[in-house]
This record gives structure tokens, sequence and C-alpha cells, in this order.
């Protein structure tokens, strides 16, 4: 959820034996509006990219273009016993507020910067050691005033065959939701074996 412009932060080299997996979570104005952390994991950095409130609903997600890099949104980047993980949480009109639980004194949603379509990038290391800090499966990271759309984007085990072992005796990931279909929070939306 990075455009070229404003940086990249996976090698090839670092997803030999994974494959790289994303998914889309719409959050629309009925659901929960909370963001929890999918996974245990280090967060390293974060990104707070200004850019435009178009809706996010199916019909925007058809009829415009870089929907998701172009709206604002921020970016939770870092790593889990799999290897890279990024959590965005992109706004949408009349819901550009995205309250950050791991730093409240982000602000978002600033007239001045929405105005602004080629704002800087707002970039912040987490830890002096590259160590970032720690969160658990289950914490809340994010929060919505309404709705909007979470993309998480994970490195996991390659897909394949199901029945077919990788070679350290792993079956590759599996999504276990399907499309359209509504997940709620502590469901499981893949595994791996």
């Amino acid at each position: 959820m990075i455009s070229a412009d404003e940086g990249s932060s996976t090698s090839s080299a670092e997803l030999e034996g994974c494959d790289l997996f994303y998914c889309v979570l719409y959050l629309g104005p009925g659901d929960y509006h909370r963001v929890h952390s999918p996974v245990d994991w280090h967060i390293l950095s974060r990104r707070h990219i200004s850019g435009r409130l178009f809706p996010v609903n199916e019909r925007a997600t058809r009829t415009i273009g870089s929907l998701y890099t172009g709206n604002e949104r921020v970016v939770l980047e870092g790593s889990w016993e799999k290897g890279f993980i990024a959590l965005v949480a992109v706004g949408a009109f009349n819901v550009g507020s995205i309250e950050l639980k791991v730093e409240p004194d982000l602000k978002t949603n600033l007239p001045k910067l929405l105005s602004a379509t080629s704002s800087p990038v707002n970039f912040k290391k987490y830890g002096d050691d590259d160590s970032g800090f720690f969160i658990r499966k289950g914490d809340e990271l994010a929060a919505f005033n309404l709705g909007s759309t979470v993309v998480l984007v994970f490195q996991a085990p390659k897909s394949g065959e199901k029945k077919t072992l990788d070679k350290d005796g792993t079956r590759g990931f599996e999504f276990c939701v399907k499309q359209g279909q509504r997940v709620r929070m502590g469901q499981a939306i893949g595994r791996w074996e």
C-alpha cells in the first residue's frame, strides 16, 4: 500500500520460501470499527500518507483506480514469525479519521493535508535499535469513527497443492474465509500446517 514514490520495504530475497499474501477487509457503517492485531508481531515503523477520501464501498473499488493508494492511510510495518507483515488502515469518505492506539498523538484527516495530494509521507521508526515494539494477537491497534478498510499484506509459507508438504514438512498458507464473507474479531482468516 505504498506507491513506488513513497518507498519500498521488502525485497524478493526476503521472500524465499514464502509467498506474499494480502486481504482487504471492508468495514461498513454497521460493522465493528476497531482494528486488532491479527498475529503476534514486532511493529517496526509507521507511515502516514495523506490523500483523498473517496468511498471504499464495493462500487467505488470497481470504478476508482488506485483507490487504496490514493486515499489517506496509515501503514504499520513489521515482522512476525513468518516474515514481513504490514497492516494498512485506509481512510474513506466521511471516515478519514484513523485513531492509532499504538501512537495516540498521530493526527489524520487534517484539512491542510487533504487538499495537498502530494504531501510528504510522515514516517516514524519505532525503537532506537530497530526492534520496534511487540504487540500480541488480539491487541487493539486502531479505530475508525464510522467505517473504512483494512488491508493486510503478509509473508506466509508458500501455498500449493493442499495435500503436498513443503520441504520443511509444513503445508502452505490457505485462506479460510471467502471473498465477501463477514469476518468477526478473533476469527481466523487463514492457516497453515
